[in-house]
């Protein structure tokens, strides 16, 4: 009997946290500082005509400098990269970085230089609505960067813990507008975002129809970023 109560006490308490964690709700906007570096390994596996190509880079934003306005100017740079196919391994040398200025939501403001890979990866980036959210929660951007215009919905899925850090789980999915049914640029997939900063902690990410430099055609695949410490 005492097992049957203790076992019914502890479903309750776990019951009562998951409805506290679903009506909690949560401001999401950058709130970084000067000078502040997130890393974060980076992979991709590319389906190249048939043939599985395995790419790992380091990515390092860095935070040069915030804005009285609340616009945050970061610098993204890759490095490390090497490209793996079939059983030869190919480092390749460091892209140029790219600066971008980011609005307080979240929101791409500006990009000067880097490459047109990392500017479509902005796809990936957050845009977050200007009203609290809870779990359940949806809405909708629309966004330009390299690839062109792009709907871009979003849903707030849960609350999870990536190592230390607690996230909000969000559903993303972009498509190009105005292009054809199975056509142009997509993304579907998952980021996970710490509340604290508003910075992607963790990322999973099907992408179709990505331009890449020196590519024949637009590359599928999926892309995994994490947080390194």
């Amino acid at each position: 009997m005492t097992r049957v109560f203790r076992a019914t006490l502890l479903t309750a308490c776990a019951l009562l946290s998951l409805s506290a964690a679903i009506a909690q709700e949560y401001t999401l906007k950058l709130n970084v500082k000067e000078g502040d570096t997130f890393k974060y390994r980076m992979s991709m596996e590319i389906d190249f005509g048939g043939q599985l190509v395995f790419v790992t880079t380091t990515v390092t934003n860095k935070v040069l400098k915030v804005e009285e306005n609340g616009n945050t100017q970061m610098e993204s740079a890759s490095s490390e990269m090497v490209v793996k196919f079939g059983d030869q391994e190919m480092p390749q040398p460091a892209s140029p970085a790219t600066k971008m200025t980011f609005k307080p939501n979240g929101s791409v403001a500006k990009v000067e230089g880097g490459d047109g890979m990392m500017q479509q990866m902005n796809a990936s980036q957050m845009v977050y609505p200007e009203k609290p959210i809870k779990v359940g929660d949806k809405w909708s951007e629309t966004v330009k960067n390299a690839v062109g215009e792009l709907k871009i919905d979003y849903e707030f899925v849960g609350v999870e813990k990536v190592g230390d850090t607690e996230t909000v789980k969000i559903k993303m999915t972009a498509r190009s507008v105005n292009a054809k049914e199975g056509e142009g640029y997509s993304a579907d997939g998952f980021n996970w975002i710490d509340p604290k900063t508003g910075m992607l902690v963790k990322m999973e990410t099907r992408i179709k129809g990505m331009q890449v430099e020196g590519a024949p055609m637009p590359i599928d695949g999926t892309l995994k970023m994490e947080l390194v410490k």
